[in-house]
Parts: structure tokens; C-alpha cells; sequence
């Protein structure tokens, strides 16, 4: 299962979405296999590797709710209670910027079992993993190929539409022009983006290959995880920062012209993922033995 990136935050309801994209109980309760298939599709894990990351998925599922859904409830709680149609650009870069936060500290839970988990890939493993990243990057880049600027952000405002659609429910005439406008007005980075991915490639093939050069890999595998931006180019820092700034205030322009029925939706979903998130909260201390949540104690303190 991928760990929903917080750059889907193409809307405050996308915002929340990002935020508890993980949030269900089926995914929950099976995150483990979920997890494994997903990792199964890049590299082929031994029975003895499946077995050590099931149980460390295990202890960082009972670590996310009892420690960061509380957190995504108090910001839930912060959007719910806002008047729509007053809405500042501000307070949604506020909020964009407390989701990518909610991210990197997942990232830096996850990171030391991670690193754990590539020291003990074989050379095999590594050649299958670094080979399945390079076809994943091909699609990607497939996907935009021969397109040009136009197809581009035509692109960019069907995806602002759906997401619009999907928290708004049925959109206005004004919200299909705000998406036209905010897809107009965005930068567009695919070709930046392409060749931060190859370069990347070529990175984390380095990188594994001298997984067992302890004085090398070790920080720069911190860094990979926790400081990805410290790969962008100069050039693709200034787009992103500058995107951001453009969907913080369509974004908010979005929420201002929200109909009565509007409103209803964008409550009704926000209200239906705050009782997921509780949920999963009054859930947490039945999930595991004494024994278990022992263990989660000192993982937590690790």
C-alpha cells in the first residue's frame, strides 16, 4: 500500500484525504499483507524478510493511531470549524504545510526499519528492486510523452475537476472556471520532474549497491528518506513553491463560492472521516496482547 503523499492535497477535502488516506479499518487491521504486496511488486521478499517487516508494520500501525491520528483530528477539527466563505489562502498554505509535516513524520518513523530491511536485501534483490523502480519510472513517463503544453493542462484540470467533484459534490459553472484558471496558471514541471526521476535512478542504484559501506550508507539512506527535497534542482524548488502558492489560493477561492449544498458535502465528508479516525482511536488498546504493546513501548522509544 503506498503511504498517500501529501501533494494530493489538490483541495482542503483532498488535504484530509491525505491526511487520513490510510484510514480504515479493513486497511488497518491488514496492513501487513497490504504493505507486502505492495513492497512485492518491486522486489521478491524471503519468508524470514515478510515475517520481520509484518511484525514492524504492525508496531508502526499502533504507533500511527495512537500518536498521529490525534494530531489529524485536532486539524480536522481546526478545517470543520471554519466558515467556508472566509476561508483565507493563508490558512490553507497553513494547513498544506501541517500535512506534508504529518508525512515527513511518518517517513521518519518508518525510516529505521526500512534501512533494516534493505541491509539485508541479497544482490539479487537489489538488481530486481532497482530494475522495477526503472519500469515504474518509464510509465510515468510514458504517460506525458508526445503531449504538449494544452494536453498537459488539460491534464491538470480534469484532475482538479474529479477532485473538486469528489468533496464539493455536484460543481458549479464557477468551480469548473476556478479549475480552468488554477490548470492555466500552474507551472508545468513534468519535464523537471523526468529528469529529477533519472537522476534519482542512477542515485539509488549507487546507493544499494554500497548498502554495506556502513560509513556512506547510513547517512546518505537518512537523507534519501527524510530530506528528498535536498534533490531538487533549483529550478524545481522554485516551480513547486510557486504551485503551492497557486492551488493555496484556488483552493480557497474553491471553498468562498461553496453552495449551501456545497458546504453540506464538504461537512458531511470531513465529519465521516473524523469518525474513522475515532474510531481507529477506541480501537487501538484491543489490538494487541500486554505483550505487544510492550514491545510498541520500546519501539516507540527506539
Amino acid at each position: 500500500m503506498k503511504i498517500k503523499d501529501v501533494k494530493r492535497s489538490i483541495a482542503i477535502g483532498c488535504v484530509l484525504l491525505a491526511m487520513v488516506g490510510c484510514g480504515t479499518k479493513f486497511i488497518y487491521s491488514n496492513l501487513d499483507w497490504i504493505v507486502i504486496e505492495y513492497v512485492d511488486d518491486y522486489v521478491s521478499l524471503s519468508r524470514g524478510q515478510e515475517e520481520i517487516l509484518s511484525d514492524r508494520i504492525e508496531l508502526l500501525s499502533h504507533w500511527h493511531k495512537k500518536e498521529e491520528l490525534p494530531i489529524y483530528l485536532r486539524q480536522l477539527d481546526t478545517i470543520r470549524e471554519q466558515d467556508p466563505s472566509k476561508v483565507s489562502t493563508s490558512f490553507v498554505a497553513a494547513q498544506m504545510t501541517d500535512v506534508r509535516a504529518h508525512g515527513k513524520r511518518l517517513v521518519e518513523q518508518m525510516t529505521p526499519d526500512l534501512y533494516a530491511l534493505t541491509q539485508q536485501l541479497s544482490d539479487e534483490q537489489v538488481d530486481e528492486l532497482v530494475a522495477n523502480l526503472a519500469k515504474k519510472d518509464k510509465k510515468l513517463l510514458e504517460k506525458y510523452q508526445g503531449l504538449d503544453e494544452q494536453a498537459i493542462r488539460s491534464i491538470y484540470q480534469e484532475r482538479i475537476e474529479s477532485s473538486f467533484e469528489r468533496w464539493y459534490g455536484q460543481l458549479t459553472d464557477e468551480h469548473q472556471n476556478l479549475a480552468y484558471r488554477w490548470s492555466q496558471e500552474m507551472t508545468i514541471t513534468v519535464i523537471d520532474w523526468q529528469m529529477h526521476r533519472e537522476n534519482m535512478q542512477r542515485y539509488v542504484d549507487q546507493l544499494l549497491r554500497r548498502r554495506n559501506d556502513i560509513a556512506y550508507y547510513q547517512p546518505e539512506f537518512q537523507r534519501f528518506m527524510n530530506d528528498p527535497d535536498s534533490y531538487y534542482t533549483d529550478a524545481l524548488v522554485e516551480k513547486i513553491q510557486k504551485n503551492r502558492a497557486v492551488a493555496a489560493r484556488y483552493i480557497a477561492q474553491s471553498l468562498n463560492t461553496l453552495s449551501s449544498k456545497q458546504q453540506q458535502h464538504l461537512a458531511q465528508e470531513i465529519d465521516d472521516w473524523r469518525d474513522i479516525a475515532t474510531d481507529l482511536m477506541a480501537t487501538t488498546a484491543l489490538d494487541y496482547s500486554p505483550t505487544a504493546l510492550i514491545v510498541g513501548s520500546a519501539y516507540n522509544r527506539g
